[in-house]
């Protein structure tokens, strides 16, 4: 039922902004709906007595025709006269068919329905004419109640039927406002929606890396922050490994940019491969250079984690010409963690843990490269050097 009445007042919305296409599809509603209400009261008329009221039926027979030519306006473009119109001929039909049955049918009760919706007809009306508007449609109300009585109208309505004229108008204002103002707010939904998908896409966006689709390091500074308020609560371990391709700038200048960003692609896919928890965040921290944050993980098991890194890379056999036949790309890792046994630990915050680990990713380099050193969070002179699981205290393999 909606999508139909939806085509009825669709005339002139396309190729608008939403909010522009708000304002005309609600002009076209409520000329839609000005017509809707006023024929219950020209069958009224006509089924009465169409003689004694003839006078009120052929003006809302040109107040019919007003409202219909809001939706060629709409569809001609012409959306600021569209509006002016109905706010014309409505105000108009109130004033006109009050002169004629009186304040006691209760039709003036419309400019209250005029009032309450025609702040939304406008884009960005200015302050003083919306009020001027508000005054006018006061000022019509109060004329047409003291100056159209029963005694001073042209064809009054006689009782009863006049009092279920009243209490039609008031059920019909009510109505007419609250299904206005109700597909109104149903718009306002639908672009409250989009607006909250959109702003979730641009920040999806602004924390991921564009060439391998990984978080980037914005992301990254979040969730060492967010981790490391939830290791203050919760008391658990949190690790940071931290790699990058061995000899890159090499490789990028033989196999140009373009073998450069494929390479790198192919090791965020694969170190997306290796880090399959949830909870796990695997970043590009900048050209060559990734990091891995792991909540919950201790050091054992961040240790295990880089060697698969390692292993997982160096398995990918990327020709490495620049280094010599046969040689292939490989990363160095860096791995810090933290236990929350470790004294003073919270007095400083997530970066400190990831600046371990990337002394321990540039002792590796310095080692020899393709390999795992540890360094245990507080102590930055203490590193452990792993190398196809063999480990040895003094730093070398």
């Amino acid at each position: 039922m909606i999508s139909t009445l939806k085509k009825l007042w669709s005339p002139g919305i396309s190729g608008y902004p939403r909010g522009v296409r708000r304002q005309i599809a609600l002009c076209n509603q409520l000329g839609l709906f000005g017509i809707a209400a006023t024929l219950p009261y020209q069958l009224f008329y006509y089924v009465y007595e169409v003689a004694v009221y003839r006078g009120v039926f052929v003006a809302n027979l040109f107040f019919i025709a007003g409202y219909l030519s809001v939706l060629p306006l709409n569809h001609q473009r012409w959306h600021h006269l569209a509006s002016t119109v109905l706010l014309a001929n409505g105000c108009s039909q109130l004033f006109v068919v009050t002169w004629f049955i009186g304040t006691e049918a209760g039709v003036n009760l419309y400019y209250f329905t005029l009032a309450s919706i025609s702040a939304f007809l406008y884009k960005r009306p200015n302050i003083r004419v919306y009020a001027a508007i508000m005054a006018f449609f006061g000022v019509q109300y109060v004329i047409t109640h003291f100056l159209f009585t029963a005694a001073t109208v042209i064809t009054p309505v006689p009782t009863p039927w006049v009092n279920a004229m009243y209490a039609f108008s008031v059920a019909g204002a009510l109505t007419l406002s609250g299904i206005v103002l109700y597909l109104f707010r149903r718009q306002i939904d639908h672009a409250e929606g989009e607006l909250t998908l959109s702003n979730r896409y641009l920040e999806t966006l602004s924390n991921t890396d564009p060439l391998t689709g990984l978080a980037n390091r914005r992301a990254l500074d979040v969730a060492l922050e967010r981790e490391w308020a939830r290791l203050t609560r919760r008391q658990q371990a949190l690790s940071v490994i931290m790699f990058d391709v061995d000899h890159f700038k090499r490789y990028n200048d033989h196999y140009g940019h373009a073998g450069g960003d494929r390479c790198l692609q192919q090791i965020a896919r694969a170190a997306q491969g290796v880090i399959s928890r949830a909870p796990d965040l695997l970043v590009r921290y900048g050209g060559e250079e990734f990091a891995v944050v792991l909540p919950g993980t201790d050091e054992t098991g961040a240790r295990q984690l880089a060697q698969r890194l390692c292993a997982t890379i160096e398995a990918l056999n990327i020709a490495n010409e620049p280094l010599g036949a046969g040689a292939r790309v490989t990363i160095s890792v860096g791995v810090s963690s933290l236990q929350h046994s470790v004294p003073n630990a919270h007095d400083y915050g997530g970066a400190h843990l990831l600046k371990h680990a990337d002394e321990a990713l540039y002792q590796a380099k310095a080692n020899g490269r393709n390999q795992v050193v540890y360094q245990a969070y507080g102590h930055p002179h203490a590193a452990d050097v792993e190398r196809d699981g063999r480990v040895d205290a003094s730093g070398r393999t």
